[in-house]
């Protein structure tokens, strides 16, 4: 590797670490402060503001690059049960985030119903349970942890 890529490979890593804890915070109490704002849309009736998708995925990118690379997740190898932990509330967090967007359509554009909206939220809610009941039946989290 030349003079330069070390120095772009040294660079990343420093905005990593310099931003791994906040998706920490974000990831692990994500679905927790989420959750009370897909609450208060439906009780108020007025739209709120959730993660954005450009968060959401710069998150996603952080979390796939420590679990690609071994020198961004030595964390992981100190504590193996975060990798599936950090997955499923990753994944958790974009199903409520799907549902304060759905929920958002219904209280600020008006495209349908509260109902429907109502439903459309749970339902996302729903499918992505059912998708982690799925995976981790296919994969469960005693083999991550003990493949690591």
């Amino acid at each position: 590797m030349n003079k330069m890529g070390k120095l772009f490979a040294i660079l990343g890593a420093i905005v990593y670490y310099l931003c791994y804890p906040f998706v920490l915070i974000f990831v692990l109490l994500g679905p927790l402060m989420e959750f009370p704002v897909l609450l208060e849309i439906f009780r108020l009736g007025s739209p709120r503001e959730g993660l954005t998708l450009g968060l959401l995925g710069f998150i996603g990118a952080l979390l796939y690059l420590s679990y690609r690379y071994p020198r961004l997740g030595w964390l992981y190898k100190r504590f193996p049960v975060m990798v599936p932990l950090l997955q499923m509330f990753f994944i958790t967090l974009i199903g409520i985030e799907l549902a304060i967007f759905f929920a958002n359509l219904w209280a600020d554009k008006l495209v349908y119903g509260k109902q429907i909206a109502l439903v459309l939220a749970i339902l996302s809610i729903i499918i992505v349970r059912v998708y982690l009941s799925f995976w981790y039946s296919k994969y469960p989290i005693s083999y991550k942890v003990h493949k690591m």
